[in-house]
């Protein structure tokens, strides 16, 4: 699969923290933060060190700002 088929989207989860997702173009979801984080900026931080570790440089989607669906 082709990095630009790839989205990550960082999101707020009913109750509390934050969780990001690696998606693909249709959708599926590829991987998932290991656990919630605090706050947004940790679940930022938390999402560029898993795209360092895994040499990846694909679009961020964020679904706090969008109003979109974790």
């Amino acid at each position: 699969m082709r990095h630009e088929e790839l989205k990550f989207v960082p999101s707020r989860e009913l109750g509390d923290g934050n969780r990001w997702k690696l998606r693909s173009a249709t959708g599926e979801t590829l991987a998932a933060s290991g656990a919630r984080q605090p706050n947004k900026s940790a679940c930022e931080a938390d999402l560029r060190s898993f795209m360092a570790d895994h040499h990846l440089d694909v679009e961020v989607l964020d679904a706090t700002a969008m109003g979109l669906r974790p």
